[in-house]
Order: C-alpha cells, then sequence, then structure tokens
C-alpha cells in the first residue's frame, strides 16, 4: 500500500521520495538587473515629477473624471441627485480604469497634504502614471530575455525608461504610464503563449488586454496581433486546428470576461469621437468637437502632434506622419538600431513565433496609425507607443550584431551607454515649463474671480486650477458681471487656431475697454509676460 501511494506521488529511489526541484522563473542576475532599472526608472520619474510645472492638458480631463467618480452628483449647472457613478462611466469619452487609480491615489494625496483641490488630483494623476512607468521595466525585461537573453531584456527596459518620449508621457497626468504598463505585460504574456502554447497562457494574454483596453481603447491590438499570430501558426502547419480554436477561445473570453462589462455600459467599444469615427463612418461625433459639455473630460484638440496642411494625399502624408513621429519618438539612433535588429536577426525572426508576434503588432498599429491621421488628420508622439515598445526590444537585440559589424571596435555596452546618455538631456527638461503661468493665472482667479463672471480659458489649465472647472466645464452666465480672457504670448490671430474659443479670448484682449489684471511672470513689465488674464465690464 505504502509503495503504491509512493508510486502516484513521485519517483522514488530505494525507500526514499526523489524531490525535483522547481526550476526558478528568476535567477540571482536577473534580479540584479531588475534592480539596477527600478533605480533608474524611479530616479528619472522622481526628476521629472519634481521638476513639473503643470501637467499636459489632457490631464485636466482625467483629473475631472477622477472627481466624477468621487462626486457623481456635480454637474456644470450645480447639483444633480439622479446622476450616478454608472451615468459617469456612460458620458466620460475615455475608459475608468486611469480616472480610477486617480481617485483612490487622490484620496491620499489630499489627506497627506495641504494641497489645493486641483493640484491634489493633478498630482494623483501623475503619481499613478509614474508608479506604472517604473514597474514598466518588469514586463519589458522578461519579454527581452524570454525572445533572446538577459541583456536585451536589460538594454530595452532600459531605453524605454530613458528615451524623452515615453519617460515624460509616463511622468505626465496622462494615461501613457498605466497603458504602457498594461501593454507591455499583454504583449509579453501574448509572446510567451505563442512560443509555449496553452489555453491558460492565451486566457491570461486576453485578460490582460482587457484590462489594457480599459485604459485605452487601442489596448484592443495586442489580442488581434497574438489571435493573428496564432492564426498564422496554423497556416504553417505549426498547430492543429482544434488546438488554435481552442487557444483563440481562450483569448477571446479573457478580454471579454475583463473589457465586456464596461462595453456592456456604454453599449459598443469606446465613446471617443475619433474611435466612433473609426467604426462608424456614418457619424461625425467631432461636429461638437469644440462645444462646451458636462462631459467629464475636456473635449480639446492635441497641442503637440502632427496636422496635416494642404491638398496633398491623405495617405501619402498619414504614412509619412507615422513614419516621422515614430523616429521621433525613438530618438532617431534607437529607431535605426530597430530596423537593423529586423534586418540583422532575419533568420531568428522567422524562426521564432514570438517575434513574428511582434512585427505583426507592430504592423497593426502602423496601420491603424495611418488609418487615424487618414480620418482625423492628425498623428501623436503618443500614438506610436506600441512602436516604440517593439522597437526597443528590437534596438537593443540589435546592439550584439551592430557591434560585431563594427569588428568590436565599439562594444554593445557602449553602444547602449552612449545612446542613454544622448537622450537623457532631452528626458530630463522640466516637463511643460513654458504653461506654468496659467497656474499661477488659476491661483489668482480661484481668489478674485466669482461664479457670476464668464470666464474664458481657451488653454483650460487656468480654468481648472481656479476650481471654476473641477466637475465639467461651466455654462457661461447668461448676464455676466464681468468677462476674463486668458492667453499667452503667442495669442494673436493665427496662432493657436485649433483651440476652441480662441476667438471669443481675442476679442475680449483687442476690446479697447478690456484691461489686464493679472500677468505672469509677475516680476516682469505687462508687456514681457508670458501669460495675461484680461477683464472686460459688461455692465
Amino acid at each position: 500500500m505504502a509503495g503504491a501511494v509512493g508510486a502516484r506521488l513521485g519517483p522514488a529511489v530505494g525507500a526514499r521520495m526523489e524531490a525535483v526541484a522547481r526550476k526558478r522563473v528568476l535567477a540571482g542576475p536577473d534580479y540584479l538587473r531588475l534592480s539596477v532599472l527600478l533605480l533608474v526608472a524611479a530616479a528619472v520619474h522622481g526628476w521629472l515629477l519634481a521638476h513639473t510645472a503643470t501637467t499636459a492638458r489632457d490631464g485636466l480631463g482625467f483629473a475631472r473624471h477622477a472627481l466624477n467618480f468621487q462626486s457623481p452628483h456635480q454637474v456644470a449647472t450645480g447639483h444633480d441627485p439622479n446622476r450616478t457613478v454608472l451615468t459617469v462611466l456612460k458620458e466620460a469619452q475615455h475608459p475608468p480604469a486611469y480616472p480610477a487609480a486617480i481617485w483612490a491615489v487622490g484620496k491620499v494625496v489630499r489627506n497627506a497634504s495641504s494641497l489645493p483641490h486641483p493640484e491634489a488630483y493633478l498630482l494623483a494623476a501623475q503619481l499613478v502614471s509614474a508608479a506604472a512607468g517604473v514597474l514598466l521595466v518588469v514586463p519589458v525585461y522578461l519579454t527581452g530575455r524570454m525572445l533572446f537573453d538577459r541583456s536585451v531584456g536589460f538594454a530595452a527596459a532600459l531605453l524605454l525608461q530613458v528615451l524623452p518620449t515615453p519617460a515624460r508621457l509616463t511622468s505626465d497626468a496622462l494615461t501613457e504610464g498605466m497603458y504602457l504598463l498594461g501593454l507591455s505585460v499583454a504583449v509579453m504574456l501574448g509572446v510567451r503563449a505563442v512560443r509555449r502554447p496553452t489555453v491558460g497562457g492565451f486566457l491570461l494574454c486576453g485578460m490582460a488586454t482587457g484590462f489594457t483596453y480599459l485604459v485605452r481603447l487601442e489596448g484592443l491590438l495586442v489580442a488581434v496581433g497574438v489571435g493573428a499570430t496564432a492564426v498564422g501558426l496554423l497556416a504553417a502547419r505549426r498547430w492543429p486546428l482544434d488546438l488554435t480554436l481552442g487557444r483563440l477561445t481562450a483569448l477571446a473570453v479573457g478580454v471579454a470576461l475583463v473589457a465586456g462589462p464596461y462595453m456592456v455600459v456604454i453599449k459598443g467599444l469606446t465613446n471617443k469621437p475619433t474611435g466612433q469615427e473609426m467604426l462608424n463612418p456614418s457619424v461625425n461625433p467631432r461636429a461638437n468637437l469644440f462645444h462646451k459639455a458636462e462631459a467629464c473630460a475636456v473635449v480639446a484638440v492635441p497641442l503637440f502632434a502632427e496636422w496635416r496642411e494642404g491638398d496633398g494625399s491623405r495617405v501619402t502624408w498619414s504614412v509619412a506622419a507615422v513614419a516621422s513621429e515614430t523616429v521621433m519618438a525613438l530618438f532617431y539612433v534607437p529607431a535605426a538600431l530597430a530596423v537593423a535588429g529586423v534586418v540583422l536577426l532575419r533568420r531568428r525572426v522567422a524562426a521564432d513565433p514570438g517575434l513574428w508576434c511582434l512585427l505583426i503588432l507592430a504592423g497593426l498599429s502602423a496601420m491603424l496609425l495611418t488609418a487615424v491621421g487618414i480620418k482625423a488628420g492628425y498623428v501623436s508622439e503618443r500614438h506610436t507607443l506600441l512602436l516604440v515598445l517593439i522597437g526597443c526590444v528590437f534596438a537593443a537585440a540589435a546592439l550584439e550584431p551592430v557591434a560585431a559589424l563594427l569588428r568590436n571596435r565599439v562594444r554593445a555596452e557602449w553602444l547602449l551607454v552612449g545612446v542613454a546618455l544622448a537622450a537623457l538631456p532631452a528626458t530630463m527638461k522640466p516637463l511643460h515649463a513654458n504653461r506654468e503661468g496659467f497656474k499661477h493665472a488659476g491661483r489668482w482667479m480661484a481668489e478674485n474671480v466669482t461664479p457670476a463672471d464668464c470666464v474664458i480659458d481657451p488653454f483650460n489649465w487656468a480654468e481648472f486650477y481656479s476650481g471654476r472647472s473641477l466637475y465639467a466645464v461651466p455654462p457661461d452666465p447668461a448676464e455676466p458681471t464681468f468677462r476674463y480672457a486668458v492667453v499667452d504670448d503667442r495669442t494673436r490671430p493665427g496662432e493657436h487656431g485649433r483651440l476652441p474659443r480662441l476667438d471669443q479670448a481675442i476679442d475680449v484682449m483687442t476690446n479697447g475697454n478690456s484691461r489686464v489684471v493679472y500677468h505672469w511672470p509677475e516680476n516682469v513689465p505687462e508687456e514681457q509676460a508670458k501669460v495675461k488674464v484680461y477683464r472686460l465690464s459688461v455692465k
């Protein structure tokens, strides 16, 4: 009887059980590299947080979204007792994961600091993004190690932390930190699933993809890419049909488990105007893009993007814009290294389904961005992050082959150090230093502007910092006492042409009866000011 039990439990040597040691996922060298990466990531993000003049303008909308979770009854016109968190989810343009995290961290920041309400939630938004940006090193390192080796994993994770675009975006009050973290986890699990296929692996990849979708719609692209890789393996007769269908089903179930409830609430894939346009060309939700509303997020056009001008081919412009923005986001040299990596490692790429998966994802992302450029007329570096993530992996993998081509005149390690050091000066510049004046203007407005006054702020910052638009952008009073306009030193006809309400601000600024009541910097003459607040008496 004892022998039978022993036989069932495992192999025996003589009268003793033989214990089979469990294979370790990470070893000492991995922990050392991860520790260095985490220290570098924390230093970069900590520096940028400490040197932030103000957050990106889109961050105002995310902070507002979080505040709506906290107080859903607050609306632009006062108080609506029938408005619930479910209503907020249905109305908000953006998915809920990032605003929900801001809401949770914001409560801690409010209790631990004396910051005004607007600034506390903007700081919370930055902290969420930066924390995710630091944690990003783990899945990126593991992906590089899985596909190549420890050195490639280390180099890929380091590049993603020191290149200006990903480092600065993941330190700002933007979705990019959480999005990149979710994206990198989903990609890691997807690569693992196609290399070591199990139903559980595809299920986990689907769940990670679903979480990434709850940060940004584009997160669903990972499931499409992994699914396409699985179909490719089926077509290449490397996987049988029944197992492929089972794995694809597990992938879809994973996505549905996490993303499905939100899709049911909003009755679709997205509330964003651009996304709705792409999914339903017969609808044009951008027609009301510049109208004030009680939405949770500021509806505003991107300030920093490549816009289509002139009458040339939309397709040609969009392809060129996607390529240009991707090269800039990769900071030029890593972009060249990434291309070199694909070329120099082409035999390895052809043999490894995990590398197929990365290239398929890159192709899908490029096609999606091109389509958005054709439809919406702009492409931003923010949209290229999946390409940047994949580019960093291939750039890291190219270091050794490139060094070999140079006959080791330059070691791979020194190439990596050189690229990192070249990027750091641009990376470590203060965030939005040229927008700091709007924060000070908002603080002045909080003490001097009444709810009965009309505020025209095309840039949105001052109005938010004043507390007027914490929960929603308020409508203009029917009969205001004063009309205030917030402008910068570039505000003139023809500048900032895509900003909503700019013409109204210029009208107040150029009215002979208006006068400057606040300017920043406060210690310079008015004509040298970067930001001005004009007041016009209406009555």
